[in-house]
């Protein structure tokens, strides 16, 4: 009796582990994590600052076997200060000829089911692995912050909107 007692509270223990266990198995992400946003740069000009970013997507495809499919837009959530700030807007396909971007900040009817939050909309995404840039321009200085938050959109729905982590505008900057 006693080495059944031991045998079912081992069995029970190492059942438990297993299960515990499976909780930290790694899980497949939604793919969005793999879109690049990069700080291309952050200019001051003494009376405006422009930061620049490229969003890249790495692995164009239709969502299926680790593609990613288009980004259809990309909403920036802003901080009341940069959105007081802002002067403009502005997307381009080669870095170097640039068009205006509306400026209102606004709920993003497309993001409805990711967040309540008023967003700058750059209404333009990319195609395949070309990559597009992002321009804003403020009369004021910021901080970068790292971890800065952004939604994705995809094309077609499948990943619908994600949040996003990247390097963006912070707090105002203190002299």
């Amino acid at each position: 009796m006693k080495h059944f007692f031991k045998f079912t509270i081992l069995a029970s223990v190492v059942t438990a582990l297993i299960f515990g266990l499976s909780a930290f198995t790694a899980k497949k992400s939604a793919n969005v994590d793999r879109y690049q946003i990069t700080l291309m740069s952050k200019s001051s000009d003494g009376a405006n600052e422009t930061w620049t970013w490229s969003l890249v997507n790495p692995n164009p495809g239709s969502g299926d076997n680790e593609t990613l499919q288009d980004v259809s837009h990309l909403s920036l959530p802003l901080t009341p200060q940069a959105e007081a700030a802002l002067v403009s807007a502005e997307y381009s396909y080669d870095g170097i000829n640039w068009t205006s971007n509306p400026i209102a900040v606004d709920r993003d009817p497309a993001i409805k089911q990711c967040t309540a939050t008023d967003v700058l909309k750059f209404d333009k995404g990319t195609t395949g692995s070309e990559p597009l840039y992002y321009r804003v321009t403020f009369s004021d200085e910021f901080e970068a912050n790292s971890w800065a938050t952004c939604y994705i959109k995809t094309g077609g729905g499948r990943n619908g909107c994600n949040l996003y982590y990247f390097t963006g505008v912070g707090t105002p900057k203190l002299d």
